[in-house]
């Protein structure tokens, strides 16, 4: 799978965690108890180190996003009863921009309910410990903010990796199927190559008999402008075998006809070689009339073989794939 390099995200946001971590060390000392302030610090950093620089895949563990989510539970009900009065509005309460680094990049990572379910309840501590006319002045608004930039990061990766994605798969393809195309080409080449012998030595002896060929003669031509049919227009249905059972089938008085138009492109070689497999037991086991196998891209089959006995009007074999 293509992954877009998350490194410069995950510095920067590790950066600014640090300098929350950084502030909380240096107004703990005005805390009523300032070792609270250092422990608290110190969950933080360890659920943030997490977040940003653990795990490869773009998206943490929910074990990884339901801590984040009892440490934004938690800080507010540590570091609020440590604060006075006079310093709300201050970095005293530093938690509260730390926890949008950490919510923020909880929902940079995929885990957007625990994301915001931190923020709610950060949200509701807040206003019950500092009350709603400090929320705006607390740093909240920041909070909110870093939560919705980390929501939308997540979406617009999310997206970008799937266009990616798309792009290389559709990039395969279009290499796969040239691919088979140059395959069926050479193939198609070598066979034809093959019959050229063939066809010079059929071609001297009408000339040399002035084209009057006899009914063994006249039946050799016959098979042998079948099988060049074949060999053009045969495509990824025909195989060395097909030829084979194609050409005893002929023998019988059997009609056969191979047409590929392309629908057989693009098919993995489990689907090949059944579809293969059915046109050799079909016309091994049919005696008289006609058969037509046909590989289209026009219906909702990839390919069809039809058989009718001699003088019937009803098919006796009618498969689609």
């Amino acid at each position: 799978m293509i992954r877009i390099p998350r490194w410069p995200m995950s510095t920067t946001a590790y950066l600014l965690g640090l300098m929350h971590v950084g502030l909380a060390l240096y107004w703990s000392s005005t805390y009523q108890t300032p070792s609270v302030g250092i422990f608290a610090a110190s969950l933080y950093l360890l659920a943030l180190s997490g977040t940003v620089l653990g795990f490869k895949e773009l998206n943490i563990p929910s074990w990884q996003g339901l801590a984040n989510l009892l440490v934004a539970t938690l800080l507010p009900r540590m570091i609020e009863p440590q604060v006075p009065v006079e310093n709300y509005g201050t970095y005293a309460t530093w938690y509260i921009g730390a926890l949008g680094v950490l919510l923020g990049a909880t929902a940079l990572r995929g885990q957007l309910y625990f994301a915001w379910g931190g923020f709610l309840i950060a949200t509701a501590e807040i206003m019950l410990w500092e009350g709603p006319k400090n929320l705006m002045l607390s740093g909240w608004i920041g909070l909110v903010m870093l939560v919705i930039i980390g929501h939308a990061g997540n979406l617009g990766m999310r997206q970008a990796q799937a266009a990616i994605q798309k792009s290389a798969e559709e990039v395969a393809q279009v290499t796969i199927t040239a691919a088979r195309a140059e395959m069926v080409r050479a193939t198609q080449l070598k066979m034809f190559s093959r019959s050229v012998s063939t066809v010079q030595t059929m071609l001297r002896k009408v000339i040399a008999q002035k084209g009057k060929l006899s009914e063994e003669d006249r039946r050799q031509a016959l098979l042998l402008e079948s099988e060049l049919s074949d060999d053009v227009m045969g495509g990824d249905l025909l195989t060395k075998s097909i030829s084979q059972a194609a050409r005893l089938a002929r023998l019988r008085g059997v009609e056969v006809y191979l047409i590929d138009e392309g629908g057989l492109a693009g098919l993995e070689k489990a689907d090949l070689d059944e579809i293969h497999h059915k046109i050799e037991d079909v016309i091994n086991h049919q005696m008289t009339g006609k058969i037509a196998v046909r590989a289209t891209t026009t219906n909702r089959w990839k390919a069809s073989i039809t058989a009718y006995e001699r003088g019937s009007k009803v098919p006796n074999v009618d498969w689609k794939f």
